[in-house]
C-alpha cells in the first residue's frame, strides 16, 4: 500500500482544526466522554491491577508465585488492550462526530481489531525510534565526555532535537493509522509528507493538543473531556490535509479520504 498523498499544500489551520473539534465534540459530548470514562476506567483499573502485583520485573521473576505472574501478565494486556481500544474507538467517534453522524455508544465500543493492531505496530516502531535516538545520544555523549569534555552535552540536546522533530512530524500518527489502514513506516512517511513542509504549524497543533491533555490531566476528571476533545482536534487537522472537502451540490456523496480513492476501499465511517 502506497503512503498518503496529501490533498492540500496548505498548512494545518491550527484555529480552524480546535473550533471544527470542539464543534463536534460538543454536539456528541455524551457519547465521546461516556466511552472515555467507561475504557479509561477500565485502563485505569488494570494499571492499578499490574502495580498492585508488583509488575512482572520489580519483584524478579525467580521470587515472584505464578498467580502473581499471570495476574501481572493478565493486568498488562488488559491494560494495553485498553488503552488503544479507548483510542481507536475515539478517532472513529470523532470522525463520525464531525461528520454530523452520532456516534452511538453501541458503534464506538465495537472492537476494531484491525485499526488496534495497526496502532500498536506504529506506536512500538515510534517508541522504539525515540528510544534508539536517546541511546545514541548518551552513548555519544559519553565518548564526547572522553575527547571533549567541553562538548559533553552537545549529543545528548541533539538526540532530544531529533525526538521533537520526530514528534512533531507524526502528531497525525494516530489518524492515519486508525482512519487511513497505514501502518508502520507507511503511516511514517505519510505523516511526514504532511507536516514537513509546514512543520512549525505540525509543531504548533501538537502543542495545543499537549495543553488540552494537559489541562485535563491537571483537573483529573477533566481527561474524560480533554482527551475526546484532543482527539477530535487531531482528526479535523487530518481532514484539513488527507480528506477532500464536503460537496456542496444537492445529493453530491459525502466526503471521501485520500485512502479511500487510492486504494478503492469504502471511506472507514461505515
Amino acid at each position: 500500500m502506497p503512503a498518503l498523498r496529501p490533498i492540500a499544500s496548505e498548512p494545518i489551520a491550527i484555529r480552524r482544526a480546535v473550533d471544527e473539534g470542539w464543534a463536534g465534540f460538543r454536539r456528541h459530548a455524551v457519547v465521546l466522554v461516556g466511552f472515555t470514562v467507561l475504557l479509561g476506567g477500565l485502563n485505569l483499573l488494570s494499571w492499578l491491577a499490574y502495580r498492585g502485583s508488583g509488575g512482572l520485573l520489580e519483584r524478579g521473576l525467580p521470587q515472584a508465585s505464578t498467580p502473581a505472574l499471570l495476574l501481572a501478565g493478565a493486568s498488562l494486556v488488559a491494560y494495553l488492550f485498553s488503552g488503544f481500544w479507548l483510542l481507536t474507538g475515539l478517532i472513529r467517534g470523532a470522525e463520525r462526530a464531525l461528520d454530523g453522524q452520532p456516534p452511538s455508544l453501541r458503534r464506538v465500543l465495537r472492537i476494531d481489531a484491525n485499526s488496534m493492531a495497526r496502532l500498536a505496530w506504529s506506536q512500538l516502531l515510534l517508541l522504539l525510534l525515540l528510544a534508539l535516538t536517546l541511546q545514541a545520544g548518551e552513548a555519544s555523549s559519553w565518548v564526547m565526555a572522553l575527547l571533549l569534555p567541553r562538548l559533553t552535552l552537545l549529543p545528548t540536546l541533539a538526540a532530544w532535537g531529533v525526538v521533537i522533530y520526530v514528534l512533531v512530524d507524526q502528531v497525525l500518527l494516530l489518524p492515519i493509522t486508525v482512519l487511513a489502514n497505514q501502518a508502520g513506516l507507511r503511516a511514517f512517511r505519510s505523516g511526514r509528507r504532511a507536516t514537513d513542509p509546514h512543520w512549525l504549524q505540525a509543531a504548533g497543533l501538537l502543542l495545543v493538543v499537549g495543553l488540552i491533555l494537559l489541562a485535563g490531566f491537571l483537573l483529573l476528571v477533566g481527561l474524560a473531556v480533554a482527551l475526546p476533545f484532543a482527539c477530535c482536534t487531531l482528526v479535523a487537522a487530518y481532514r484539513q490535509v488527507f480528506v477532500l472537502p464536503a460537496p456542496t451540490a444537492p445529493g453530491s456523496p459525502r466526503p471521501e479520504s485520500c485512502a479511500a480513492q487510492e486504494t478503492g476501499w469504502p471511506d472507514s465511517n461505515g
